[in-house]
């Protein structure tokens, strides 16, 4: 398992993809796993200030994370196949799954500090957690952008990447309204979705 997860790692920062499609498709069921669980430790951290919402969020923020990703995946084939890009479904959906999985390594990297905060800073917390969130989706857009241009080195796989990460970003947007609250027992203005952000 230690060995998998160094694989992953590895192709989650750029490394060599897999040779077989299997094994691909078995690193990114690794990387889906592997997500949820960091997710689920940032969510125990964020809610934290309230043992209910700690471990509420042990399972709403995975929740969260794979509804939106399984919300958007379909529309980013659908873009992949009209745009008649090179990248093969498959592809994608692995790019994807890795990139998810180095968004929430980074929430999980930034979890003990969010915890500490919200113990230790009235002012200081919410917004820490709130700019943990921000890091990690510019870090999984990113990752996710430069596995599938590093796959194909056609403009056409992009544009799937820009579909689904917007719809990702929609779909994210209303299942923490959803689940709320998830940073705090107050909450923040995430909570109410679209028409309270906008």
């Amino acid at each position: 398992m230690q060995a998998r997860l160094s694989q992953l790692m590895t192709l989650t920062t750029g490394g060599t993809r897999p040779a077989s499609r299997a094994e691909e498709s078995m690193l990114a069921i690794l990387a889906i796993g592997a997500a949820l669980a960091a997710a689920s430790l940032w969510g125990v951290a964020a809610g934290s200030e309230s043992a209910q919402l700690a471990v509420a969020n042990a399972y709403k923020v995975p929740m969260v994370i794979l509804l939106s990703a399984l919300t958007a995946l379909p529309a980013g084939i659908v873009a992949l196949r009209l745009t008649n890009a090179r990248l093969g479904a498959a592809e994608l959906a692995g790019a994807f799954a890795t990139s998810i999985f180095g968004g929430t390594l980074v929430l999980a990297t930034l979890a003990p500090l969010v915890a500490i905060y919200y113990h230790t800073s009235s002012k200081a917390g919410l917004p820490l957690a709130l700019g943990s969130v921000f890091v990690a989706l510019a870090t999984a857009s990113l990752l996710f952008a430069r596995a599938v241009a590093r796959r194909v080195s056609e403009r056409k796989s992009l544009i799937a990447v820009g579909v689904l990460v917007a719809l990702f970003l929609a779909a994210l947007l209303q299942f923490v309204a959803l689940a709320a609250p998830i940073i705090g027992t107050h909450g923040t203005a995430f909570d109410g979705g679209f028409d309270r952000v906008f």
